[in-house]
């Protein structure tokens, strides 16, 4: 399975992308929406993950971008920020996204979710492996 993490905080990208990868996940990063929108010309991803403050492009525009996009619109879309931001975004736009977690969701629970994120994928697939 091919994750795409889009945060600004350098540290924060380095450490969830060595976390994913040490439990066999292929990792695509980007800094910011600009990026990962040209990244993703290159990569096919099963999920993104993207931080909601960031600049320039943030990630509500981000995630408009790939929904407007109809080699992306099915690519599932998390959100993923600090619990305030996450509060505000659903107060103010409740937009529709398969996800949103809080940046200090215990990576356990993180790990768990994407093994159960894979299954479900994998039952829609037919069983066939989520690759690039």
């Amino acid at each position: 399975m091919k994750i795409m993490i889009v945060d600004n905080d350098l540290t924060y990208l380095g450490l969830l992308s060595e976390v994913l990868k040490l439990h066999g996940y292929d990792v695509v990063t980007a800094m910011q929406g600009e990026e990962a929108l040209s990244k993703l010309r290159e990569n096919d991803v099963n999920l993104i993950i993207s931080d909601i403050s960031m600049p320039k492009m943030n990630g509500m525009s981000l995630h408009r971008y790939v929904r407007q996009d109809p080699r992306l619109r099915e690519v599932p879309f998390a959100w993923n920020s600090m619990y305030r931001e996450l509060r505000d975004v659903v107060e103010i736009e409740d937009p529709a996204l398969d996800l949103k977690f809080d940046k200090a969701m215990p990576v356990p629970n993180l790990l768990s979710f994407l093994s159960h994120f894979t299954a479900l994928q994998r039952q829609k697939t037919g069983g066939q492996e989520l690759t690039s």
